[in-house]
């Protein structure tokens, strides 16, 4: 349960912080398909909501590009929800380096990526294990292998440990992650208090 609510907190500040940020068309992927409904009356105003498509991580990221790719987007990007501190700037950088390169990466601290923004679909390139601490390089290597013009962003950080709430508690703010903070600060009284 606690897992799910400070998800839920990170998913929605995340999704505020791109609403207020505007320049982009935003699409919220979710799962199951059944959720659609249920974000769609949350989201802001200017949203779509488009159930995720696939089975595994991979070809769930791959489908988000194929679709946007056909509806004639040229630079695409996706990011997770679990990094509410990632710097919206890093989305327009993304962009802006997309007029240069194919693909865009800023990695994660634990070898991952939170944000990858293509040029252009690319299904091959996420034919590769995710979720594990090599996915940074091995998206990195089949870049390589698919001739696509790689940029690295600096790395960021997302929370999959306890150890990731307090790194992040520095830089969660009430403007920015308003739901985020709160979660945290509640969770981190309590384990101050069950400690005592």
């Amino acid at each position: 349960d606690e897992c799910a609510q400070l998800y839920a907190a990170m998913l929605f500040d995340v999704i505020d912080q791109h609403a207020r940020a505007g320049g982009a068309d935003l699409v919220l992927w979710c799962t199951p398909a059944e959720a659609a409904g249920f974000f769609a009356t949350r989201v802001p105003a200017g949203y779509r909501v488009l159930p995720q498509r696939g089975s595994i991580l991979g070809a769930r990221l791959a489908a988000a590009f194929q679709i946007h790719a056909a509806e004639g987007y040229e630079r695409i990007a996706l990011r997770g929800t679990d990094s509410p501190t990632l710097p919206l700037a890093r989305v327009d950088t993304a962009f802006d380096a997309l007029e240069s390169t194919d693909l865009v990466l800023c990695p994660d601290h634990d070898g991952g990526y939170n944000l990858i923004a293509l040029r252009s679909a690319c299904d091959a390139l996420f034919e590769i294990e995710m979720s594990t601490l090599a996915v940074l390089q091995q998206t990195r290597n089949q870049a390589d292998r698919l001739g696509l013009r790689c940029s690295i962003l600096p790395p960021h950080h997302d929370v999959d440990v306890i150890s990731d709430l307090e790194r992040i508690r520095g830089e969660l703010t009430a403007e920015l992650t308003p739901r985020t903070l709160e979660w945290v600060d509640r969770w981190l009284e309590r384990r101050a208090q069950s400690c005592l």
